[in-house]
């Protein structure tokens, strides 16, 4: 049963796309010799067939307990049958190492490997770094740790007192059916009821989503408060610099506490008493060793640069991640038995304590500012049974590699620019006209998108025509809407609150990944334009989030400063403040003719009512 389910992992592993010939690329093993009871010979053809078709190196096979023979499970020849000896018959002494499909030790020669370290060393890569450097990628200045969590084994009586706990489903049956109410919890000490118990042992309700993902129904009973999927974070700031991050699943969850007691909660606690502008997100769930599930939650993530994430891996390291290491907190002076309450879980004094050590850690190395990882870059994409890219689309033999991208870079000169504006035009000024001036000069087309969300002192049918006569002498341009997806209140409510959020850190990433991924690609935009805010916050936080996001995904972000006049800078606020006066003269040196004799004729309008 163990060895089959290490061969599980390593299907698993060849599915999320590392192989063996990787592998064996990666530890420098030139010529292996695989060895495969009988019952693992299919198993052995899975592995022979990644050979066959990556070019990169060969391999030899072999069996323990069964005599030379051959296996082909090919159809009309497609794949030569494999030739197999008994590991008796082999002459070991050419071969880099001998890799054993079994945990048992057949040779103590030093060549030789087994199932468990094979298990452990493909989950490291492919359940841990490779998507690990491929999210640090798309997030440069991010700093990622692996982690892990103290273990009742670490201690010398901790399996006898693991025994003495019971699951958590066992103390939730017991509760379940005492009549007296004088049924004794671990939780007991805590000053909880039996009924809060019951409540905290409650294993969440689990969602499967449209994407396959698994996330748990909402639920805002005050011990568990769960929103959106994820439990929330006790006494989180609205203003603050970065954020520090807990993707995982049970234990950064905070299982069997309160959401006001988890690790997250307590180490948000200590930040806000010290003054260190940090926000804590609680970005894991209960997934049971489902690694899928973590690396979704990490990838809805949109981290600026300066944030923190720790990521809890079932204590999985890898070669090229940090890792923290807080598997000796509950070492004396504590004593490890006050903190666990069901098996291998914790009780919230074990949370406290390890958000003190995760606060220690952060506090003394300056929260990572002046340290710089060398995480680098993940390795290709692998191919179908990793063949390597020159012999993609049709065989070819030849990769011509530096010549091609050359060619490849001359045909991107001739590739005409196409822009885009993003503009609420409350109402449309010289300064929004001078922005399109600007940009239309500089491509070959220029998509301006009003924002559709009708929130705005002018309504929006209003605003669009009038960017439209504003802009009609300039024949590479087109007004469209926004719609939903471009400054709405689905993607970027903050925007229609400016006024009272100009003191806060305000989240408009998803807006602009939207656009660069779904917008952009769509129409072949290649540069966004937008003007420079010295002002409005929450417009500058804007920008400078599409600064951080837009290059990512292969579009340019340019910044133009601000038309002035008399050394005001123009803008659409400044329109609105003279509109209340009734300063028709003030408005004339602001506005477009088209705009001029809207406003007048509206405000009279309405004067007149």
């Amino acid at each position: 049963m163990r060895d089959t389910t290490r061969l599980v992992v390593l299907r698993d592993c060849f599915t999320a796309g590392y192989i063996f010939p990787q592998y064996c690329i990666d530890n420098e093993i030139k010529k292996p010799l695989f060895v495969a009871e009988k019952k693992f010979l299919n198993f052995m053809w899975e592995i022979y067939v990644q050979f066959k078709y990556d070019k990169r190196l060969t391999a030899q096979f072999s069996t323990l307990d069964a005599p030379a023979g051959e296996i082909n499970y090919s159809l009309y020849g497609i794949i030569a049958p494999l030739a197999y000896k008994n590991f008796s018959e082999m002459n070991t002494d050419g071969f880099d190492k001998i890799i054993f499909l079994t945990s048992d030790k057949k040779s103590p020669d030093e060549k030789a490997i087994y199932l468990d370290g094979l298990a452990v060393h493909f989950m490291r890569k492919a359940y841990a770094e490779i998507p690990l450097l491929n999210f640090l990628q798309r997030y440069p200045g991010v700093k990622l740790f692996l982690t892990n969590f103290p273990k009742v084994q670490r201690y010398k009586d901790g399996l006898d007192f693991q025994k003495q706990l019971k699951l958590h489903k066992d103390l939730q049956s017991l509760l379940l059916n005492d009549k007296s109410g004088k049924v004794k919890t671990p939780l007991d000490k805590l000053g909880y009821t039996n009924e809060e118990v019951f409540v905290l042992l409650e294993a969440e309700q689990s969602v499967t989503n449209p994407d396959g993902t698994v996330t748990v129904k909402d639920n805002d009973h005050p011990l568990r408060m769960i929103k959106n999927g994820k439990r929330m974070t006790a006494y989180q700031p609205e203003k603050f610099l970065n954020r520090i991050y807990f993707v995982g699943s049970c234990h950064h969850e905070g299982i069997y506490a309160p959401f006001d007691k988890t690790i997250e909660s307590y180490l948000q606690k200590m930040l806000n008493e010290n003054n260190l502008p940090y926000r804590v997100e609680n970005e894991s769930h209960r997934c049971w060793f489902r690694y899928q599930d973590i690396f979704y939650d990490l990838n809805n993530l949109t981290p600026s640069p300066g944030d923190i994430i720790f990521v809890w891996l079932s204590d999985l390291s890898a070669k090229n991640i940090p890792f923290i290491d807080v598997s000796d907190a509950f070492d004396p002076p504590h004593n490890y038995k006050d903190f666990f309450s069901a098996k291998r879980h914790l009780n919230e004094l074990g949370y406290k304590v390890l958000a003190e050590n995760y606060f220690d850690i952060l506090t003394q190395n300056n929260f990572f500012r002046d340290k710089e990882f060398k995480y680098p870059a993940p390795p290709p994409i692998c191919h179908r049974y990793g063949i390597p890219a020159q012999f993609e689309q049709g065989g070819a033999k030849v990769s011509y590699g530096a010549e091609l991208e050359a060619y490849k870079e001359k045909l991107r000169a001739k590739k005409l620019p196409i822009g885009a504006i993003v503009m609420n035009c409350n109402p449309f000024t010289l300064g929004h006209q001078y922005l399109v001036e600007y940009a239309a000069a500089k491509v070959a087309r220029l998509y301006i998108f009003v924002v559709e969300e009708d929130k705005s002192e002018f309504p929006f049918a209003d605003r669009i025509d009038l960017v439209r006569q504003g802009v009609k002498n300039f024949p590479n341009v087109e007004v469209l809407p926004s719609g939903k997806f471009i400054i709405s209140q689905q993607t970027f409510s903050g925007y229609f609150n400016k006024a009272e959020l100009q003191d806060v850190q305000v989240d408009s990433s998803e807006d602009v990944e939207i656009f660069a991924k779904e917008i952009a690609p769509t129409l072949g935009i290649t540069i966004r334009f937008a003007g420079e805010e010295p002002k409005d916050n929450v417009t500058r936080q804007y920008n400078e989030t599409m600064k951080r996001i837009l290059p990512r995904y292969g579009v340019e972000f340019c910044e133009i400063p601000r038309r002035e006049i008399s050394d005001e800078t123009i803008s659409a606020s400044s329109v609105r403040e003279a509109l209340k006066r009734g300063d028709f003269e003030k408005i004339k040196s602001l506005v477009p003719d088209t705009t001029f004799l809207y406003l007048r004729g509206r405000y009279s309008a309405e004067k007149n009512l």
